[in-house]
């Protein structure tokens, strides 16, 4: 076990806790690497979920610090599928391609594996705000993938699926009634 999932092991869910582990990485920055492995680790196992908390932590605390990271995590998105987890990534990702020049950023075979993780996670995702983000992160890419709004339209609009009430608000937002 290395020193940050050993760091993690006794601290708890809380945010103290959290703010408490995000002191530590920074302090260590040797872990920085170690914490996004652990955070887009496909298990989800206490540590995984812990390492995403923190890592949402870090990236928003200076979210140009995706940059260097940002290939390896669009490529493990898929095989991303606890609800904890997501939440924190879709929190992340939606913050980071807020700013076009991010989008832009992307070549077209990034673009394509991220909008299918997020279209994956908003068919299989049940939790309000993973779904929150999976479809603002969407919504964002609507004007280059014409495509997607009707995808997103057929699967939150026209399919008999019930979605959580509170994403009522988000729905309203990214198709304007």
């Amino acid at each position: 076990m290395d020193a940050l999932q050993h760091y993690f092991k006794n601290l708890k869910a809380s945010r103290t806790d959290r703010e408490k582990a995000l002191n530590y990485v920074n302090e260590h920055p040797e872990n920085q690497v170690i914490l996004a492995e652990l955070a887009f680790h496909s298990k989800a196992q206490r540590v995984h979920i812990y390492a995403a908390w923190v890592w949402e932590l870090f990236i928003l605390e200076d979210i140009d610090r995706l940059h260097s990271y940002l290939h390896q995590c669009i490529s493990k998105l898929p095989s991303i599928t606890n609800s904890r987890k997501r939440r924190s990534i879709s929190k992340i990702f939606w913050y980071y391609f807020r700013v076009k020049s991010n989008r832009e950023a992307l070549n077209e075979n990034e673009k394509q594996k991220l909008i299918e993780a997020f279209l994956d996670w908003v068919i299989t995702e049940d939790k309000t705000a993973p779904l929150s983000f999976s479809i603002k992160v969407l919504a964002l890419f609507q004007d280059e993938a014409p495509e997607l709004s009707v995808q997103l339209k057929e699967l939150l609009i026209h399919s008999n699926r019930t979605y959580p009430k509170g994403l009522n608000p988000v729905l309203r937002d990214v198709f304007k009634n």
